[in-house]
């Protein structure tokens, strides 16, 4: 009776440890409209992955270097919603999931680039988005993540987030205006056709964007759609009424096969 009673004793307090290592546990979905709606109730950021999880030896450092983390998952439950994009090799998917998985490595003109993350306001807009992994760790790569977090703008009405076949079919049209809003070194290596540039970091910014005609449409790009997000933001806030960033900026413009000039 007392070994059973020891037996019992440390199967409760080996169950309570697994239960509460599990409630510690993040959650991830896989459905991002799901996510989306979700972070928009909790005013949270949408946090995407795009890994190989049973292939990518480069995906796995970023998970036991940084996503596996105490700190990552301190910041996640304040401020993320996660979503899990895998490209497994061997492991099982549905083709529901095979096919919403590929929507999502299309829709941000990812290519294949492993690991990937976007993030995504609580309006759709792409506020940061990289591809691979260069180690670091997480003393690196965290408080890039948390930067871009807090300086998340939301996106106005007259915002609209586009990928690059929509961006092309906009920049044919010579009466719209391509504003590159990266550095003057930046835009000398390499361009747009057509497109004027504004370093949307530069302390006079906003006073010459003020001077641009309202009546025209503005596309907007940076190198990878977070400093164009800011640029909109500010062009936004000075009513101008039609804005279309470039998700993935000039990045996912060159990765598409489109035109660069210098």
């Amino acid at each position: 009776m007392k070994t059973a009673s020891i037996r019992m004793f440390f199967f409760v307090i080996a169950t309570a440890v697994a239960s509460s290592a599990g409630a510690a546990e993040l959650v991830w979905t896989t459905d991002l409209p799901k996510a989306q709606a979700q972070a928009k109730a909790a005013k949270k950021l949408v946090f995407i992955l795009i890994h190989g999880s049973d292939w990518c030896s480069t995906c796995r450092e970023l998970q036991q270097q940084v996503i596996d983390t105490p700190e990552f998952k301190q910041f996640a439950e304040q401020s993320l919603v996660l979503v899990d994009a895998d490209f497994p090799e061997s492991l099982p998917q549905s083709p529901e999931l095979k096919k919403a998985n590929a929507a999502i490595k299309e829709k941000f003109n990812l290519g294949d680039i492993y690991p990937s993350v976007v993030v995504l306001n609580d309006a759709g807009v792409t506020v940061f988005q990289e591809s691979g992994y260069r180690g670091g760790g997480l003393a690196e790569v965290l408080p890039n993540w948390r930067r871009h977090v807090k300086t998340a703008p939301v996106a106005g009405a007259r915002i609209k987030n586009v990928g690059v076949d929509e961006f092309a079919k906009l920049a044919a049209d010579k009466e719209n205006l391509i504003l590159d809003v990266r550095t003057p070194q930046e835009f000398k290596a390499g361009h747009l056709p057509g497109a004027v540039n504004l370093d949307v970091n530069a302390p006079d910014f906003k006073a010459k964007v003020a001077d641009l005609d309202k009546g025209k449409v503005y596309l907007v790009h940076c190198a990878a759609g977070v400093r164009s997000t800011k640029a909109c933001e500010i062009l936004d806030q000075l009513d101008f009424p039609k804005l279309y960033n470039l998700t993935g900026g000039l990045k996912a413009w060159v990765s598409a096969g489109q035109k660069v000039e210098k």
